[in-house]
């Protein structure tokens, strides 16, 4: 290609970023501080511990302004070793909390979840018990479909991401970023945390953020069980491919008109 869009796309990708020190990041960090410290409150004894997965953790959020559903997941650990329930119990223990520390504030039940949504965030509490193995390790369980148990590893993908992030430069987070864009952009063909495992288990080899996105959009099959997700994934390679002809062309903002058919600005 004669000109290119990596710079572009960089510009793009941290547009795309909750930055740690913005207005918005600070809210929330505020109220998870205090939702967290109200949560050990209420519960005391029959608590092990509460903690924050998902993309904040994994810094792969974006600014509400770029995706409305946007939300912060927090592990709620009881102490099942005393207080053994059914998830079913625990969920409504979380919902008896919600109600009574955030009344003025939308609450209802996402399986396996009960969501607080305030104005400038959602929180998605989520039930969970931990068990000790015969060598001392632990092993986390959240609620299954069946109001059963079934196993977790909350860490596990950001492992990943943050190993693959270094391996290849940097790249794979911001990415990231510009792919959840496009989903939130075109009302979530994917799961975002379908999309960001998707990505992260791409090779970026010798990238930077224009080769590896053009690469992680090819890799996109349009042959899933939903007419929808392989509508929005022919969008988005269409619109791609005439961004890179005219890329060979050497006309940037035709590119850059392309490229804002499938992503916000």
């Amino acid at each position: 290609m004669a000109v290119s869009l990596n710079s572009y796309l960089t510009q793009l990708s941290a547009q795309y970023y909750l930055k740690a020190n913005s207005n918005e990041a600070d809210k929330i960090q505020k109220s998870l501080n205090l939702l967290k410290s109200w949560i050990k409150v209420y519960f005391g004894d029959k608590l092990n511990r509460v903690f924050e997965f998902g993309s904040w953790d994994r810094d792969t959020i974006l600014p509400r302004r770029y995706d409305e559903h946007s939300d912060i997941d927090i592990m709620v650990v009881f102490n099942h070793s005393e207080y053994e329930r059914t998830p079913e119990t625990y969920r409504a223990w979380l919902e008896n909390f919600a109600k009574d520390y955030y009344s003025r504030s939308s609450i209802y039940r996402s399986a396996p979840t009960i969501t607080i949504e305030l104005n400038h965030i959602k929180y998605d509490l989520v039930p969970a018990k931990e068990e000790e193995g015969f060598f001392g390790q632990k092993y986390l369980y959240i609620p299954d479909s069946s109001n059963g148990w079934q196993d977790t590893d909350p860490y596990s993908i950001r492992t990943a991401l943050t190993a693959a992030n270094t391996s290849y430069n940097y790249v794979v987070r911001p990415i990231i970023r510009i792919f959840k864009a496009w989903n939130s952009y075109n009302n979530y063909p994917f799961d975002s945390y379908e999309l960001e495992l998707k990505i992260t288990g791409m090779n970026f080899s010798n990238d930077n953020i224009q080769s590896g996105f053009f690469y992680a959009v090819g890799q996109l099959d349009t042959y899933s069980n939903s007419t929808n997700r392989n509508t929005k994934v022919q969008s988005l390679k269409y619109n791609i491919d005439k961004a890179k002809d005219s890329l060979d062309k050497n006309d940037v903002y035709g590119a850059i008109h392309w490229l804002h058919k499938v992503l916000p600005y």
